[in-house]
C-alpha cells in the first residue's frame, strides 16, 4: 500500500515532473480490456500482464528460450515428452484470494490448472490453438461434456516440482510456445474468488502486482515482495517500487507529457512531431531531443487489412471478397507501400513486399510479394467483374481509432480510388475492432500481428484452417488444404532451419496467390526514454521488461 500511495502523490495535477522517483511511468493509448492470460492477444494487456505473471519458460535478450518458473527441462528421445523441473522458491503475490492473504508457493498443479483453463471452452480463451493438435488429449478435453471431470491427458503432475507435457508429435516450437502470455501461471484461488471479474483482478508470480486500476484514468502496479529473481549482485528484483500506466488517447498529448517529464517512456511519437524530433532518416534525434535515449529495432510484425472469407459469418455474407480472388489481388496491386512508408510512416516501417512472414524472423523465406502496379490492378479489377470499379459497392474498411492508422487508411483509400474502388473508412475502438473481426462480423478490417514467439510458424499459423476464429488466430477464416499440409510438414522432427524456411516459402506463395490479406508494412519499433532510466531495453518482439529497470537517483 505504501508504494501505491507514493505513486498517487507523484501523479499530482500534471503541473510538473513526477515526484515519485522510483516509479516508472508510461502511457497506453490503446484499450486495456483484460488482464486474464487466457485472453491476452494484444500489446496493451501483454505489457501489463508481463509484469504480473510468469510462465514455465521465458526468452532471453536474443529471444532464445530460458528457464523461468521451470528450473530446467529435458525431452525424451522421440521428442514427444517434455519434463519440466520447477523452482521451489516461487510464490504468488499476496492477495485476498488466499486464506491468509499471503501468496503461496507455485506448484506443478498450478501449471496444469492454468494450461487446462486455456483448453476449457468455458474459459473462451483465444489461445486454445497453442495446445490444440499439439498436446495429447487437449482436443478431447475441449470437446468433453460441460462439467465433466478429468484432465488433459498430456498434462501430468509427477510431484509439486515436476510437470510433464506429452505432445502428439515432436515440435520444434514447443519451448517458444510456452513462453507466450497464454501460458502464464495463475492460482485457482483467484479464479474461484473473482470468477468473471478475474480479468480485472489479476494474481500472478511476476515482478509486480496490481495495486489499483481506474479503467478511464490509470493503472498502478506495486512491487511484488514475493518475487524470486535476483540480479548478479544478489539484489532482489524488481528495483522499481511501482509502475503507473496512464490511458491518454491523444498521441500529441502523450508526447507533451513525456516532454514535461511526466512519462518515462513514449512508445511512439505522433507524426506531427517527427521533423522536430528525428533526423531526416528517422534514426537519430535532433537538437534538444538528443538528451533522450532512442531505442530502435526492426519489429517481428506485419500490418495488414483482412478479408472475411467465410460466407457463413455476418461479415462473409456482406462481403464481395468471398469467392473473388481477382478483387482481392486488385486491391493488393493498387497499394503503393513504398509511398506509405516514406510519406505517412516517415521511414518508421519497412514495406511488406514479401509474404506475411517479416524479414529477420527465423524461417523467413524471402519470397517475392506484391508490387505497386496500378495497371495490373485495373486489369484484375476487370477480371473480378468490376471494370473501372463499375458495379462494385462502396467498400467499408474498419480500423482502430488512431491518427497513424487513420493516416495509412486514408492513403490506401486514395490509391484504391485511383483505380475506381471507393472505400469508406469506419473507426471504432481497438477492442471493438478486434472482437468484431474475431466474431466474423465485418468483411474488411485493419489488423496487425506481432509475433508471440520468434518463429515463422507464428505467422503461417494465421492461415491454418484449424486455428480459425473465434477460437484461434485465423481471423479471415482462410482455408486451404495445401496450406494445412505444409504447415504440418514444417513441424516434422529433424528438419533444418533452411528446410523449414523452404516449406514456409511454399506456403507463402499460395497465400500470396489467394490473397486473404492486404499486406501493408512491417513496423520498426522506436522508443524514447528519459535519460535517468537505466536497464531499459527493446527487442523485435516488442516486450516490455521492467523487472531490471531502475531510475537513476
Amino acid at each position: 500500500m505504501a508504494a501505491a500511495l507514493l505513486v498517487l502523490t507523484g501523479c499530482g495535477d500534471g503541473g510538473g515532473p513526477q515526484t515519485a522517483s522510483n516509479t516508472f511511468y508510461y502511457n497506453e493509448p490503446e484499450d486495456l480490456n483484460t488482464l486474464d492470460p487466457a485472453r491476452i492477444s494484444a500489446r496493451a494487456p501483454w505489457w501489463v500482464g508481463g509484469q504480473i505473471y510468469i510462465g514455465l519458460v521465458g526468452l532471453d535478450s536474443s529471444l532464445a528460450p530460458v528457464p523461468m518458473l521451470a528450473r530446467s527441462w529435458t525431452a525424451s528421445e522421440d521428442g514427444r515428452t517434455w519434463t519440466f523441473n520447477l523452482r521451489s522458491d516461487v510464490r504468488f503475490a499476496d492477495d485476498a484470494c488466499f486464506p491468509d492473504g499471503r501468496g503461496r508457493t507455485v506448484t506443478a498443479e498450478d501449471v496444469r490448472y492454468s494450461f487446462e483453463r486455456i483448453c476449457d471452452p468455458g474459459t473462451a480463451s483465444t489461445g486454445f490453438w497453442v495446445f490444440r493438435g499439439k498436446v495429447r488429449g487437449a482436443e478431447e478435453f475441449f470437446r468433453r461434456e460441460p462439467g465433466a471431470d478429468g484432465h488433459v491427458a498430456g498434462f501430468r503432475v509427477a510431484d509439486d516440482t515436476t510437470f510433464i507435457v506429452e505432445l502428439v508429435e515432436p515440435s520444434p516450437i514447443i519451448l517458444p510456445l510456452l513462453s507466450m502470455p497464454y501460458c502464464y501461471v495463475v492460482p485457482h484461488e483467484a479464479i474461484e474468488k473473482y470468477g468473471k471479474e478475474f480479468f480485472r483482478n489479476p494474481v500472478g508470480a511476476g515482478a509486480f502486482k496490481l495495486a489499483s486500476w481506474d479503467v478511464a484514468q490509470k493503472l498502478v502496479l506495486a512491487r511484488n515482495e514475493n518475487y524470486f529473481e535476483k540480479d548478479a549482485a544478489g539484489i532482489r528484483l524488481p528495483y522499481l517500487d511501482s509502475v503507473v500506466v496512464s490511458f491518454i488517447k491523444d498521441r500529441k498529448s502523450e508526447f507533451l507529457e513525456f516532454e514535461n517529464g511526466r512519462l518515462d517512456m513514449v512508445a511512439s511519437v505522433d507524426p506531427a512531431f517527427f521533423e522536430q524530433v528525428f533526423t531526416p532518416d528517422g534514426k537519430g534525434l535532433t537538437g534538444a531531443y538528443a538528451k533522450y535515449r532512442l531505442y530502435r529495432v526492426p519489429s517481428m510484425s506485419v500490418e495488414y487489412y483482412g478479408f472475411m472469407l467465410d460466407s457463413t459469418t455476418r461479415g462473409g455474407r456482406e462481403s464481395p471478397f468471398v469467392g473473388n480472388r481477382h478483387l482481392r489481388l486488385a486491391i493488393n496491386y493498387a497499394i503503393d507501400r513504398d509511398a506509405i512508408v516514406r510519406y505517412v510512416m516517415r521511414g518508421m516501417a519497412v514495406p511488406a513486399v514479401n509474404g506475411p512472414v517479416p524479414p529477420g524472423i527465423p524461417g523467413f523465406s524471402g519470397v517475392e510479394g506484391y508490387r505497386y502496379d496500378p495497371a495490373l490492378a485495373a486489369r484484375l479489377l476487370d477480371s473480378a467483374g468490376y471494370p473501372g470499379g463499375r458495379g462494385l459497392p462502396e467498400l467499408s474498411l474498419q480500423i482502430s481509432e488512431s491518427e497513424r492508422i487513420s493516416a495509412v487508411a486514408q492513403a490506401v483509400q486514395e490509391q484504391l480510388n485511383a483505380i475506381g474502388i471507393r472505400v469508406r473508412i469506419n473507426q471504432v475502438s481497438p477492442a471493438q475492432n478486434r472482437s468484431m473481426a474475431a466474431e466474423g462480423r465485418i468483411p474488411f478490417w485493419r489488423a496487425n500481428w506481432m509475433a508471440d514467439y520468434p518463429d515463422a510458424e507464428n505467422f503461417i499459423a494465421l492461415f491454418y484452417s484449424r486455428y480459425a476464429a473465434p477460437s484461434g488466430s485465423n481471423t479471415t477464416r482462410f482455408s486451404h488444404p495445401r496450406i494445412d499440409s505444409l504447415y504440418r510438414a514444417a513441424l516434422e522432427p529433424g528438419l533444418s532451419a533452411g528446410e523449414r524456411a523452404a516449406i514456409y516459402g511454399q506456403a507463402e506463395r499460395i497465400i500470396l496467390y489467394e490473397a486473404p490479406w492486404v499486406l501493408i508494412y512491417h513496423s520498426t519499433i522506436q522508443r524514447l526514454v528519459q535519460p535517468d532510466v537505466r536497464g531499459y531495453s527493446v527487442d523485435p518482439l516488442d516486450r516490455l521488461m521492467l523487472a531490471s529497470v531502475r531510475k537513476q537517483q
